[in-house]
């Protein structure tokens, strides 16, 4: 879980540093571990997020849950998701599925698979 890892340290990072959580210090993080897909996608799902990052930014045990939900969301687009974990709601992976498939084209197929194969063990995919 290396990118996992990678992404909270840097987070954590930027929260000692400025003393709470800057949403856009986290996107910027986010997009940056998400370089490989496009830019819409991360956008929506950094928006489907957009709420718990607003309430999280004065919160730090609900910044320290995003950002371990972020993290699992990193996990799962580089193949090292751990579906035991259960950190990613079904909701939230068939939105990000469904996301994945509308971006297909312009996605490698290493990405394609690793959401989709974990969207296909819960049975989200009609």
């Amino acid at each position: 879980m290396a990118y996992s890892d990678d992404f909270i340290r840097q987070a954590e990072r930027g929260i000692k540093k400025e003393g709470r959580l800057e949403p856009e210090k986290l996107r910027a993080i986010l997009f940056s571990f998400l370089d490989n897909i496009p830019a819409d996608l991360c956008w929506d799902i950094y928006n489907r997020f957009g709420e718990s990052v607003n309430t999280a930014s004065e919160d730090r045990s609900k910044a320290d849950s995003l950002l371990t939900l972020l993290a699992a969301v990193v996990d799962l687009f580089e193949g090292e998701y751990d579906e035991k974990s259960g950190l990613i709601a079904d909701e939230d992976l068939k939105y990000i599925s469904e996301g994945v498939n509308d971006y297909a084209l312009d996605m490698s197929d290493d990405i394609l698979m690793n959401v989709m194969s974990v969207a296909v063990s819960r049975k989200l995919l009609d």
